[in-house]
């Protein structure tokens, strides 16, 4: 309908504003509003109380500034070219503040960003019950995640974010910190994306996407036995029974070689080269690694091979 017929047509309103629309009226009456501007306005409440309606929406959640946009966005995507930004907002949302149903929540002249992050806060206070300390924490954590978005793509632009850009941000900013604020950082992130989602932002739940902070703090490569413990190991071998000179040898390559004990069982008799005083070693990933044969574990080999019973397996260690 077009604007110069506003004055001509009183809009029907239905949903949870339907007892408000006359006391809004002389309020914008007795702040100097024009008729015809005062008409537009009715229908701009009355849009958003049948948004509120279809939504399932209480009033409170007005205070939202994320609530506000969603309506927006509604409006914009019905293809209404009047009343159809957040800002717009300003003059309703200031009228039902004044009688009660909106909490006082300042729209913020800052930005996205900051306008965000008071609606963050205003649901920790009010739908998770956080303490003030608490609620300052998960709002840095909050503010470092959506400046770093506002750096890398120009904007909030949530309609855009994917999985990779929650992983990648945490890559970009765990190198800069310990572990245990890396982890305070996840736990925060996945606050917020919960938010994000709980609200309608973004479409899907992303907080997995935040990966796991591991503490490799100790878990350099392990340290040596101590040769006494070697010593009472190879010791405890009976070399008088098979089984015992089987044991000798394998704790031989385990010991002296370093080799892994995947290595050792998949040694076979053409992995050594007896002349050469060398064998082969299969590791991990198909990698394959000639190594010198001490003297005492040849004669280890030597001494278990001439008593193992025959077999026509080429395995090292031969069933039985």
């Amino acid at each position: 309908m077009r604007a110069m017929r506003w004055h001509l047509w009183v809009p029907k309103v239905s949903g949870p504003l339907v007892p408000y629309v006359e006391g809004y009226e002389r309020w914008l009456t007795t702040r100097g509003h024009p008729a015809g501007l005062v008409q537009m306005r009715r229908w701009q409440l009355g849009e958003l109380s049948a948004w509120l309606e279809r939504e399932g929406l209480p009033v409170g959640d007005l205070s939202d500034p994320l609530t506000r946009e969603r309506f927006a966005a509604a409006q914009r995507a019905a293809g209404h070219r009047s009343f159809v930004s957040r800002l717009s907002l300003r003059v309703p949302v200031a009228y039902l503040r004044e009688i009660g149903l909106v909490s006082v929540i300042e729209f913020a002249a800052a930005g996205p960003v900051e306008e965000l992050l008071a609606a963050f806060r205003a649901y920790l206070a009010s739908k998770r019950g956080l303490m003030a300390g608490t609620i300052k924490g998960y709002e840095r954590g909050a503010r470092v995640f959506l400046e770093d978005r506002v750096a890398q793509v120009g904007g909030l632009e949530f309609e855009r974010l994917t999985a990779a850009d929650v992983s990648g941000f945490f890559v970009r900013e765990c190198p800069r910190r310990s572990v245990s604020a890396a982890r305070d950082l996840a736990a925060r992130l996945r606050q917020l994306l919960r938010y994000l989602h709980v609200v309608g932002v973004i479409e899907g739940p992303l907080e997995w996407a935040v990966p796991p902070v591991a503490d490799l703090r100790g878990r350099s490569l392990p340290k040596a036995v101590a040769p006494e413990v070697i010593t009472a190991l190879l010791a405890s071998c009976d070399v008088e029974l098979v089984i015992g000179r089987r044991d000798f040898a394998v704790l031989l390559l385990l010991s002296r070689l370093g080799l892994r004990a995947g290595e050792v069982a998949a040694m076979g008799l053409d992995d050594v080269d007896w002349r050469a005083g060398k064998l082969l070693a299969h590791g991990k990933g198909h990698r394959e690694d000639t190594m010198p044969v001490p003297v005492d574990v040849g004669e280890a080999l030597v001494g278990y091979l001439q008593v193992r019973p025959a077999s026509e397996h080429r395995a090292a260690d031969a069933p039985a």
